[in-house]
């Protein structure tokens, strides 16, 4: 019997290539978050990820919010927003006003007009918050943005206003760059209004990030509170409350991570605002608003889970009730994004399952009551992981019992006098376990340590030209201006030299060495302006006074060293420039103010800012600039605040270590 023929498969379709050209877009992927599991109600999904292995599937860090049950998702999502609602004046933030809605304004004749100029100052002053609020605590901000807004009220009046006028302004509040990128987006966004729109600030997010300063997170801010668009927002307040919501532990910082969790943000204010059926509204605004005040508040690194509106979609509280089997999760399903569980992390996380989580307790002085109360209770079980995964019960009356009789007394506690009831604690104790839990939410990076430098700053002194004058007060220092762009642009500093080797450092002897080259160095520079050509070269001698100590200044990355030494001038050829005597420098007139045709454009922006034609600065490729101040007046230059105390410590006050 013949064999059967076996049939030929069908040829295998060739793909088509797509053809790239020039002008072709890229195709924006939507945005899809963890895959919906067979069943997301939280009683029946806690079970599939039990701690300390937390072995799951991707689906499980799917977000119970967006559940439309009656006892989750949506239910939950309103409890947030009411929640909120009942806090939002709590901590007096100036920018937080009712949304302006635009259907008020169209039954007005020029409500177009009116709509436009309002929604651009409740734009702007969100954008001013934010910016502030990077880094910065609110009860910091408050003061700055007020005063902020009193100065510069509209984006207009933000754009016309000198560079040196802004971070003056800014001065004190840290991170200077933040000044910088706020004022050039202003002048971009100004001068790239057209004369018939009276609102420069965009209403998308997209638009937003086309402009300097301007990331994902200020513009999902701005867009959503200001103008009603269901944006999303990210910053560590809710990237903590979201992995925690999800269930995920690994570094939020992880680009992988971050951008799930944007995708996570994105599903969560569109799913509570009903977009796309409800375009603008004031719930994204206010849903994201309530999820950094959450974070800040309630959900923090030290949790108050007993507070939270949203804790029965929480992963992160349910994880360590996990009870049954683990299931056999499917490698394929397996989640890639969590790391392992680090069990001794958990175990000191916070203090062990029996302890009160009660922070007065803790700053209370021990007194003997409370001693002889301690000592008379029985000693606690040792503080391992195992603790934090057995099946606890409750404490039964306190027992005696004796060897030679199995029957079993009850102790009656003496009488006391009633006392008034204390109010229930934030945390109850048997929610310990689950603060601990949840703390560890999500992963913390081990910290880096920051780079060490060491530095000179050089104080040069210029007594006064009348010997009968106070040296102090009447004496001129001189300071430079740092670039534009970078670390503490564009602020003042006194001359400073990074020591490129730990010998450098090693003495004072070396310390003056260094220095006098450096001094002699800066000194040339001033000197050829002043007076000009080689006559001017030896016009100056400095005199080594002394150091008066070290300071060091930490920043974020960097951990600065800064040795102040000081300087003396004394003019040993050629007549004193009368130019220096008024305070000027390279770049300078008179007491440090721009003047015309000398690196300066007259201490503020023209109109062309407003009109776009030229109103940026143009020293990006001049030199340094430079002017002498007089000692009275130091104080109102926007030095950074490293160099405002070595300035502290040559006057006789301020040491020790202090920050960025």
């Amino acid at each position: 019997m013949p064999l059967p023929r076996k049939k030929n498969p069908p040829p295998k379709p060739k793909p088509t290539k797509t053809s790239k050209t020039k002008t072709s877009k890229p195709v924006i992927a939507v945005a899809v978050g963890f895959p919906k599991p067979e069943s997301a109600s939280p009683s029946t999904q806690h079970a599939l990820c039990i701690p300390p292995t937390r072995h799951h599937a991707s689906s499980y860090h799917y977000p119970l919010l967006l559940n439309d049950g009656e006892e989750e998702g949506r239910a939950r999502g309103e409890e947030l927003l009411a929640w909120f609602k009942e806090r939002e004046k709590d901590r007096s933030m100036p920018w937080r006003k009712e949304w302006v809605n635009p259907s008020q304004f169209e039954e007005k004749g020029n409500g177009g007009e009116e709509l436009g100029e309002v929604l651009a100052r409740r734009a702007y002053e969100v954008w001013v918050s934010e910016i502030m609020l990077q880094q910065t605590r609110v009860s910091t901000v408050i003061p700055y943005f007020n005063t902020w807004i009193s100065k510069w009220p509209t984006i207009q009046d933000l754009a016309l206003a000198s560079h040196d006028d802004v971070l003056s302004a800014w001065k004190g509040l840290g991170y200077y760059s933040r000044a910088t990128r706020l004022h050039e987006g202003a002048k971009a966004m100004v001068s790239q209004t057209s004369s018939k729109s009276t609102c420069p600030i965009p209403s998308t997010a997209d638009a937003l990030q086309q402009f300097p300063g301007i990331g994902r997170y200020t513009a999902g801010a701005v867009s959503s509170i200001a103008f009603g668009v269901a944006e999303p927002v990210l910053d560590g307040n809710v990237v903590r409350v979201l992995s925690r919501q999800l269930g995920i532990y690994a570094d939020g910082k992880d680009k992988k991570v971050n951008d799930k969790l944007w995708e996570v943000a994105d599903q969560l204010v569109k799913h509570v605002s009903q977009f796309p059926e409800v375009q603008k509204s004031a719930v994204p605004g206010q849903w994201n608003q309530a999820l950094m005040e959450l974070g800040s508040t309630v959900c923090t690194p030290r949790p108050k889970c007993g507070e939270c509106p949203i804790r029965r979609t929480c992963r992160a509280k349910r994880g360590e009730k996990g009870d049954g089997k683990e299931e056999v999760v499917d490698i394929e399903d397996a989640c890639t994004l969590c790391e392992q569980l680090d069990t001794e992390d958990l175990a000191t996380a916070i203090p062990p399952p029996d302890a009160e989580n009660d922070s007065d307790a803790d700053d209370a002085p021990p007194t003997k009551k409370r001693k002889l109360a301690a000592a008379a209770e029985p000693k606690k079980p040792l503080n391992t992981i195992s603790n934090y995964f057995s099946i606890r019960t409750r404490r039964s009356t306190t027992t005696t019992t004796t060897t030679t009789t199995t029957t079993t007394t009850t102790v009656e506690p003496p009488p006391t006098q009633p006392t008034a009831p204390s109010p229930p604690p934030t945390n109850p104790p048997n929610l310990t376990p689950i603060l601990t839990y949840t703390s560890l939410f999500p992963k913390k990076p081990p910290k880096k340590k920051p780079a060490e430098q060491d530095a000179i700053i050089c104080l040069i002194e210029l007594p006064p030209s009348s010997s009968s004058s106070p040296i102090r007060q009447e004496s001129k220092f001189l300071i430079q201006q740092r670039p534009a762009k970078g670390l503490l642009a564009s602020l003042w500093q006194f001359p400073q030299q990074i020591l490129s080797s730990p010998d450098d450092a090693a003495s004072m002897d070396k310390r003056r060495k260094v220095a006098e080259g450096f001094v002699k160095g800066v000194l040339a520079a001033e000197e050829q302006h002043v007076v000009g050509g080689e006559e001017g070269r030896r016009m100056w001698e400095a005199e080594f006074v002394g150091e008066r100590g070290k300071l060091v200044h930490v920043f974020s990355h960097l951990r600065l060293g800064m040795y102040v030494l000081v300087f003396r001038l004394a003019v040993v050829r050629g007549r004193r420039s009368a130019e220096l005597d008024e305070g000027g420098g390279r770049g300078d007139g008179v007491n440090g103010k721009r003047k015309h045709g000398r690196g300066g454009n007259g201490g503020a922006a023209s109109e062309d800012v407003l009109h776009g034609r030229g109103g940026e600065e143009k020293e990006k490729k001049e030199k340094q600039r430079s002017k002498w101040v007089e000692a009275s007046k130091m104080e109102h230059e926007t030095l950074s605040t490293g160099m405002r105390r070595c300035w502290g410590v040559f006057c006789g006050h301020g040491d020790g270590d202090g920050g960025e």
